[in-house]
């Protein structure tokens, strides 16, 4: 059982790692809308710049997975 802390703090963390997956999911967009456009538009990014698009939904990833160990890590004292 969490306590209210906990609960507050895992709201947060997951709110936050949501935003993380929704940036990363704006960041694709556009490429993926050109990918699927008829031929004559601009070429998609390279791969390292698509790799760097990346890095903020891995990073909500991880958050969103370890968010309650987080949650449980930041509030133990305050109980």
């Amino acid at each position: 059982m969490l306590s209210p802390y906990a609960k507050a703090a895992l709201f947060v963390l997951r709110l936050v790692a949501c935003g993380f997956i929704m940036l990363g999911a704006g960041l694709y967009y556009m490429d993926v809308f050109l990918y699927f456009s008829p031929p004559p538009h601009p070429p998609v990014s390279r791969p390292v710049v698509l790799a760097l698009k990346a890095v903020p939904v891995l990073a909500g990833a991880a958050l969103f997975g370890k968010s309650k160990g987080i949650a449980i890590h930041l509030t133990k004292d305050l109980d």
